[in-house]
């Protein structure tokens, strides 16, 4: 199915947004785009047929239409029902609203972690049809404000993962979700992406979790927009919306798809999460700013503590060391240290390359299954 930019219509498009990136996104972009024409359609390396987005020469690109028609139908709404306590300890029940979007056509669905809550009594997923499923949460994290659901279904529209180590700051943006509650289920906006590897502190259930390297865009994100997709111009997800700034405009936040990816592929092989581990506190240099750090770390991950009886202590991790290496792999910041480790499901030997009082070595890492609750 071949998929023309100037022959689309987007779906749910606030109207003020379809009139400005009619011309001004469309236009501004056409000539990079044209460059990219290839084939409508291509097989990926898992052998699945994927709908490639095609600029033909001489027409008007129409970028956000194009990645709408694209992934509208894998855009979800999600609404919770939550008990809590108030502040005389009675149960309340308290109901929210966010966005989420399928990743697999067997019914597995990504969001952020305070979209579903920490014990929601029920989790319902809207779709783009209609049709309403009751979802089961099989992972979330806290730190990380992801969240995997689950809906019994099968052959569901579903979105294609892109790279976010590949996004530059500059490269247009297009954000899909229900901002402001269900009157505006999947409401289109777009950008840019202003910035990578932002970090901020937030409050997750009651305690200050800093989120690191996060995809800044100006796409407009709102309430609700929490847990759809941030998609790059050829309708890839490059993030999952996740917040935007409260003391200014056009400051939205996205976390890195790539984290996500190892997380999903374990749980629809296997059924659970369970990666591999180091078992350091550690911050990179975007976050060094956070501890009040005097020590440069211009590259790498700055170990301040090695945590006792795990693989990093076992092996000679020292606090002080700075990890540059894990494998042949160069690690910056911390999104690409787990991403490393949350791809591995099976006990293994790695090399760590380490610097260690301004000399660099290699030490020997003999990596172990997380511990649960760790």
């Amino acid at each position: 199915m071949e998929i023309k930019a100037s022959k689309l219509y987007p779906y749910l498009i606030v109207a003020v947004v379809a009139s400005v990136l009619g011309g001004a996104v469309g236009g501004l972009f056409s000539g990079d785009l044209i460059a990219q024409r290839r084939p409508s359609q291509y097989r990926d390396e898992q052998g699945i047929d994927r709908i490639r987005i095609v600029y033909p020469e001489g027409e008007n690109p129409g970028i956000v239409s194009a990645v709408a028609e694209k992934n509208i139908q894998a855009v979800v709404s999600i609404t919770t029902v939550e008990i809590r306590r108030d502040e005389i300890f009675r149960p309340t029940e308290v109901r929210g609203v966010g966005s989420g979007v399928v990743v697999n056509p067997n019914g597995y669905i990504l969001t952020n972690d305070h979209v579903v809550g920490r014990n929601p009594r029920e989790v319902m997923v809207l779709f783009e049809n209609g049709d309403q499923k009751t979802a089961e949460v099989l992972w979330q994290d806290a730190a990380l404000d992801l969240a995997l659901v689950k809906v019994e279904g099968a052959n569901l529209p579903y979105v294609e993962l892109g790279n976010s180590d590949a996004v530059k700051v500059g490269e247009p943006a297009i954000a899909i979700g229900s901002p402001l509650g269900l009157r505006f289920q999947r409401t289109v906006t777009s950008g840019i992406i202003s910035a990578l590897n932002r970090s901020l502190v937030v409050d997750a259930y009651g305690q200050e979790v800093i989120m690191e390297d996060l995809i800044q865009t100006d796409a407009s994100i709102n309430p609700g927009n929490s847990g759809g997709p941030l998609l790059d111009v050829n309708g890839r997800v490059i993030g999952i919306n996740t917040v935007k700034a409260s003391e200014a405009e056009a400051i939205g936040f996205a976390v890195p798809i790539n984290i996500a990816k190892p997380i999903i592929k374990q749980i629809v092989d296997k059924g659970y999460f369970r990666p591999m581990y180091l078992g350091i506190e550690g911050y990179d240099k975007e976050i060094a700013g956070y501890y009040n750090s005097d020590v440069d770390v211009q590259k790498g991950i700055y170990v301040a503590r090695v945590n006792p009886n795990t693989p990093a202590d076992i092996a000679g991790i020292r606090e002080g060391d700075i990890i540059l290496k894990i494998g042949d792999q160069e690690v910056n910041t911390l999104v690409k240290m787990r991403s490393i480790l949350y791809s591995m499901d099976q006990p293994q030997t790695v090399d760590l390359v380490v610097k260690r009082d301004g000399k660099v070595e290699t030490i020997r890492v003999e990596l172990a299954p997380r511990p649960h609750g760790y």
